[in-house]
């Protein structure tokens, strides 16, 4: 399994970096509609759709409402409810397994359009900016950063279980360790940007929040794993899993991320 793992998340820094770099915008928006499509698919699966209409139809219906989004001009508009999204999710992964309402279908699936579709308009608003470039690559880092510091902290000092019923392999001191790595790169950032005291500071929450909601995506799609019995949300990416399992951290990090970065005013 090694050499299709190594070989897949070559192709993936490869897609990666043509997305960031490379795509205009009209392409970029596309681009990233197609994951979430991918991402839809799977995320039925999760819900407990296990008839391949029934995902279809999902991702049908999460494309069509990433459209409606862009024709209405309302990407920017849809973030603010984003907080709301998680708050709820961080309330299930909490009271995991007796909280009963996501265990519906019908439930975990409205949740997936709206986790889909913020994250999907959160990349849309990010390419808008001048900075999209540096932007993306702070919130890449802030994801990455996280998920390497958790784990090698978590290894060193792991003890206290952060979910045992949901993931427990993730420890507090994990979680702790990558946000002190975070803090760490964020604030290279900011010397080398040459941001004054306020706007370092403000850069600083922006991290924090954004860290810490990025283990809260991985929490949940975890939650969905667990409750169906799946270890991966699909087999598309040899050695990787699936999409969902790519980015889970990045649908819960971008939105909040992208929406602090609005309220602060910097987009």
């Amino acid at each position: 399994m090694l050499v299709p793992r190594i070989i897949s998340a070559v192709i993936m820094a490869l897609l990666f970096i043509c997305a960031v770099f490379v795509l205009e915008e009209g392409s970029f928006v596309l681009a990233m509609g197609g994951v979430v499509i991918v991402a839809a698919w799977e995320w039925a699966r999760l819900s407990g759709v296990q008839k391949a209409v029934g995902r279809l139809g999902f991702a049908l219906v999460v494309a069509a409402c990433c459209y409606l989004l862009e024709s209405l001009n309302w990407p920017r508009l849809s973030l603010y409810i984003s907080p709301l999204v998680w708050l709820l999710a961080l309330y299930w992964v909490m009271r995991y397994p007796d909280q009963l309402v996501w265990r519906h279908v019908a439930a975990r699936l409205l949740f997936g359009v709206l986790v889909l579709l913020t994250t999907w308009s959160a990349l849309v608003v990010l390419k808008q900016s001048d900075n999209f470039v540096v932007w993306v690559l702070v919130l890449m880092g802030l994801i990455w950063g996280a998920d390497t510091g958790a784990y090698f902290a978590g290894r060193a000092f792991g003890k206290r279980k952060l979910a045992r019923f949901v993931s427990p392999g993730k420890s507090w001191e994990g979680v702790f360790g990558g946000l002190l790595l975070t803090q760490c790169g964020i604030g290279l950032f900011a010397v080398m940007s040459d941001f004054s005291l306020s706007e370092w500071l403000a850069l600083t929450l922006v991290a924090l929040v954004t860290s810490s909601v990025s283990v809260l995506g991985d929490l949940t799609e975890s939650l969905f794993k667990r409750h169906e019995g799946l270890k991966d949300s699909s087999n598309l990416i040899p050695g990787h899993g699936g999409v969902m399992d790519r980015v889970d951290s990045l649908t819960a990090a971008a939105p909040i991320f992208v929406l602090f970065l609005i309220l602060v005013g910097w987009l």
